[in-house]
């Protein structure tokens, strides 16, 4: 399984770990992740990380690792750096039935859907162990339900205490207590959020946690992935043994990710190393604990593409692959103080925010402070530096975050972009025509000055983004002809308006952005004298028509300010 030359495939969007090394794709060495968790863990871990960061490929890992059914595949590990460790371990290497759920199956956009997927994934964990279930080493009773399960679609109340069910029939016929691994446990909540049957799934999902780990004598420990730590709905209720492991932790910092040394090590075998600063601009910076890691997805998508031809672009990978309904959300609800500090921050600033480690998607609209949050811990913002402390005070601690790399930037500006093409969809042009032609220059400056406020702009203010802006708002009508930059009398005229009978009307603009001292009114001022100076009118007289039309526009920020020659 090699590439023509000789290299080992790049493994994208592979997530079974027997897969990946048995098919001999390049595979980047997390195994000690096990001996961390064996080591530092508690019963109940949990391990937020943002989305694509390989959680779900290290959970197949741990299934392996653990699983006594899964022996015949201890020999994967041989050689990774865990394989130093087997003799310390061997009390719980493939010594621990595993329970493996996937609530990314609950993505569904409809509560009914979800719960039909969740139950499914978790009738097929009963259909995996269908043959211990028959053992009449099992409860006759234990025996019933779990066949009621597997055989109906059980009611929510029943689902809620199965996991805790099969634990103990494990546990009747193994000897040894269960390990749940639960992936993306946050995404039926997420999705919920946005498809509005919010309250009706936190309730499913606390029954089915309180279950299956805080009142459960079968549980050996257990480790769940997501990109939040959901508590305030009180999820983990009374779950006073949960770990969490958000990326402020330092413990598993460099288990999820790539380190420096491991996308030096990458780009060399792949040979591709004049291309590492490209790779550190676009994917690095996200710092987990005090560990700088790369988004692995993002990194390897890349390696592939540059592997085959130097010369392709770095590309956001990782965005492309999010829903960023996130974003979305929140640039399409947010205030003007929030739509300013992320345009801010699209232009290399920085935000100073308290971060909460419970905030959730319920705390969205309650506090514009909670967004920083919730895009720090979901991998749209990283820290930069600590402005305030309150570790001798007690009081919150203050933190600076920024954009962590041009990847994100470029998801920020793409989404920024599809707002921007609404809003512009949304102008009523007839009436921006009727504004111009009837030399109000008033209601045209205030049409536009709506347009820019309404979103976030992540352009310099530059006369070329303003004048394309406008050129684009007024082409594409066939009664009038539009003309930018075209030579005429001395120079070349920002853009000509012209209607289709000479006997009409011609209408000249020029544009100006504010100098630093320079008032809306002087600028647009300024940008008259110009049509006059140069004879801008020229071309318009030569063809023939009598009424032209002049106006100087100015631009300061979001704010467009126009004059009419009188």
């Amino acid at each position: 399984m090699l590439l023509t030359n000789g290299k080992k495939r790049i493994p994208i969007g592979y997530e079974d770990f027997k897969q990946l090394i048995d098919s001999g794709f390049y595979y980047v060495d997390k195994s000690m992740l096990i001996y961390e968790l064996l080591h530092s863990g508690g019963q109940n871990n949990l391990i937020t990380r943002p989305r694509r960061f390989g959680k779900t490929l290290n959970f197949s890992m741990l299934k392996y690792f653990f699983d006594i059914n899964e022996k015949d595949n201890a020999y994967l590990f041989d050689g990774l750096k865990i394989s130093e460790h087997y003799e310390e371990l061997a009390m719980y290497r493939n010594t621990h039935p595993v329970i493996t759920l996937s609530l990314k199956c609950a993505k569904q956009g409809d509560y009914d859907k979800a719960i039909y997927s969740l139950r499914h994934e978790i009738q097929y964990q009963f259909k995996k162990y269908s043959d211990v279930l028959k053992s009449e080493k099992i409860d006759v009773n234990d025996r019933k339900r779990a066949e009621e399960i597997m055989a109906k679609d059980v009611p929510d109340t029943v689902l809620g205490d199965s996991i805790k069910l099969l634990c103990l029939c494990l546990k009747q016929y193994y000897g040894v207590n269960t390990i749940i691994l639960i992936d993306e446990y946050d995404v039926p909540l997420e999705d919920a959020y946005f498809s509005g049957y919010y309250d009706k799934m936190v309730q499913f999902i606390r029954s089915l946690f309180e279950s299956a780990l805080k009142t459960n004598p079968a549980l050996e420990f257990s480790v769940m992935t997501g990109c939040l730590r959901i508590s305030k709905e009180s999820i983990f209720t009374g779950l006073n043994n949960l770990a969490v492991n958000s990326i402020l932790s330092n413990k598993y910092s460099e288990s999820f990710g790539f380190v420096q040394s491991e996308v030096d090590e990458l780009m060399e075998y792949y040979n591709i190393e004049e291309k590492s600063q490209l790779m550190k601009k676009w994917y690095d910076g996200y710092l987990f604990g005090k560990s700088e890691v790369y988004n692995p997805w993002s990194v390897l998508n890349q390696t592939k593409e540059w592997f085959d031809d130097k010369d392709i672009l770095a590309m956001p990978w990782w965005a492309n692959t999010s829903s960023n309904n996130i974003i979305r959300t929140l640039i399409g609800q947010a205030d003007d103080e929030t739509k300013g500090i992320i345009e801010n921050l699209i232009h290399g600033g920085s935000v100073e925010t308290v971060l909460k480690e419970t905030v959730t998607y319920g705390d969205l609209t309650e506090n514009n402070e909670n967004i920083w949050s919730f895009l720090f811990f979901t991998g749209y913002l990283k820290i930069k530096e600590i402005v305030k402390t309150g570790e001798l005070t007690g009081e919150p601690t203050i933190y600076s975050l920024v954009i962590p790399n041009l990847e994100i930037k470029s998801c920020y500006t793409d989404i920024i972009i599809q707002y921007f093409e609404i809003y512009k969809k949304a102008i009523n042009k007839d009436n921006l025509y009727k504004a111009l032609l009837g030399r109000n220059a008033q209601d045209f400056s205030e049409q536009i000055t709506d347009l820019l406020r309404k979103t976030i702009s992540f352009y310099d203010s530059t006369e070329s983004f303003y004048h394309g802006l406008i050129s684009g708002l007024l082409s594409g009508n066939v009664y009038y002809k539009v003309e930018s930059n075209r030579e005429t009398g001395d120079g070349r005229s920002d853009l000509v308006l012209y209607q289709q009978d000479v006997a009409q009307n011609a209408v000249i603009l020029e544009f100006k952005v504010c100098g630093k001292n320079e008032t809306a009114d002087e600028a647009a001022k300024r940008a008259l004298k110009q049509i006059n100076d140069r004879d801008y009118a020229s071309k318009a007289r030569e063809d023939g028509y009598k009424n032209i039309i002049k106006y100087g526009v100015a631009f300061k920020g979001k704010m467009c300010y126009a004059i009419v020659e009188s």
